[in-house]
């Protein structure tokens, strides 16, 4: 698949997210195992199902990149699971927070719903 076509751009996009992710828990994880957090097991727990979960992304971006058609749902669902978190952030005025969630999720969705990305899945489901 050439790096132009919108499948690529979405999996680049989801692994940016997933990547993102992952480095989020790890940084949570360390600061609660050096710092005097409330609770250090839920913060370490909470870090380390946080770069789970992206690591899980990141399959889901490999899989795109790959067109194959069970990742197609996924990445979906993840985005539009990301756009009420980005508005919630956006209610909180964590606008530097809010316009990378927003961002990114709603130009997933628009490369996996251009022509182009539904005739790449096509058939494969």
């Amino acid at each position: 698949m050439d790096l132009a076509s919108a499948v690529t751009r979405a999996a680049l996009l989801v692994a940016v997210e997933g990547a993102a992710l992952v480095v989020l828990g790890i940084g949570y994880a360390v600061a609660g195992a050096v710092g005097d957090p409330f609770d250090r097991t839920a913060t370490l727990l909470e870090g380390g199902l946080a770069a789970l979960a992206g690591l899980l992304v990141l399959l889901v971006a490999r899989s795109l990149l790959r067109v194959q058609g069970w990742a197609r749902s996924p990445a979906v669902v993840l985005q539009l699971l990301a756009l009420p978190v980005g508005l919630g952030l956006v209610q909180g005025a964590v606008l530097y927070a809010a316009a990378p969630v927003l961002g990114l999720a709603a130009a997933v969705l628009y490369q996996l719903a251009t022509p182009e990305a539904r005739l790449a899945f096509r058939g494969l489901d």
